[in-house]
């Protein structure tokens, strides 16, 4: 088997690595982050290889994330992958002006959507509150209640795109390589605007909250959990952890995987409360970030396909990234 020399070079800094077997490459995965991954197959099982892009995280974001990752599994909290140690007795390797990360494969699927159950949907919220409690023992530099600071920056994005931001992309916003992403992406442009009194006015209402602050992950959604026979056997991605309040976390997976559905919010947050009850003041904050994080993630999709002109893996995913948000948008401009 050839491995090519980047990877034989990084591999190196692991002498303890069992034998690989395999290497696949897997590109950016379906993200935008510009990351790079492989699975590797060994025998004692299959890795993952992850090269992180030049410009983030830096190496004090870098060790942040992982001592994090470290203390919750400290705590039990099994299903997060926590990268192997290097040879420098670090959890990555710098390498050609990137850092990389040797982790765990973490078995399972994200296969939610495809087989949604009250038992995995349950499942996935109580070990969202799990990971929460264990991160709540983390040191952070200041333990006292404060407002959120994802609040303040949403309110100040929202306010920013009913200034002159969207004005400023629209000659942006020419036709990509895929018609029915474009015909999507019109419609978004379109009903944001409209949605954006509702949001600001929810974010405004809690930006002077006190709430209590720790590590939360802020990108947790459906692709970024896995399930193994209706169990969760891995969360993924902490790329966008950040010290904030749990209600980002909660409001971003429920929204990802039940959408609008009521029943599916009632059930997800008894599920989380049943492990980690929540505060008044945090399910006020809950309505707000998913209010924002429908207009605020249409967003971010316009701004990487037309502004950044970032490449993605195919029309299908972008498709089904808009289809599921786009529901939302429209309800939500009733709401206006």
């Amino acid at each position: 088997m050839t491995i090519e020399p980047r990877l034989q070079a990084v591999l190196a800094h692991y002498p303890d690595l069992a034998p690989i077997l395999g290497i696949q490459s897997l590109g950016g995965a379906g993200g935008f982050s510009g990351a790079q991954f492989w699975r590797l197959e060994t025998e004692d099982g299959p890795l993952c290889l992850r090269c992180w892009p030049p410009a983030h995280p830096n190496r004090e974001r870098l060790e942040f994330l992982q001592a994090v990752l470290w203390h919750v599994h400290m705590e039990g909290c099994y299903f997060v992958p926590l990268p192997l140690e290097s040879s420098t007795n670090a959890g990555y390797v710098v390498h050609d002006g990137h850092f990389w990360e040797l982790a765990p494969w973490m078995p399972g699927k994200a296969d939610y959507h495809d087989a949604p159950t009250n038992e995995k949907l349950a499942n996935a919220l109580s070990a969202l509150a799990t990971f929460h409690v264990a991160a709540s023992s983390f040191p952070v530099p200041h333990s006292e209640p404060a407002p959120s600071p994802s609040v303040a920056q949403r309110l100040e994005l929202v306010r920013d795109l009913r200034g002159e931001l969207l004005t400023s992309w629209k000659d942006a916003f020419t036709t990509s390589a895929w018609l029915e992403v474009d015909r999507r992406a019109a419609r978004a442009v379109l009903l944001i605007p409209r949605a954006l009194p509702a949001v600001e006015q929810a974010l405004a209402a809690c930006r002077e909250l006190h709430v209590t602050l720790q590590p939360c992950i802020r990108d947790v959604w459906h692709d970024h959990v896995l399930f193994l026979d209706g169990q969760v056997s891995g969360i993924i991605d902490f790329g966008a952890m950040r010290i904030d309040n749990p209600a980002t976390d909660v409001a971003r997976l429920l929204g990802s995987l039940v959408g609008d559905e009521r029943d599916g919010w009632r059930m997800g947050l008894e599920a989380y409360e049943a492990v980690r009850p929540l505060a008044e003041d945090e399910g006020r904050l809950i309505k707000a970030f998913d209010r924002s994080g429908i207009v605020l993630s249409l967003v971010n999709w316009l701004r990487w396909l037309y502004v950044d002109r970032r490449t993605a893996s195919g029309a299908n995913s972008l498709e089904g990234r808009f289809d599921e948000l786009l529901p939302r948008l429209e309800r939500l401009t009733e709401l206006a």
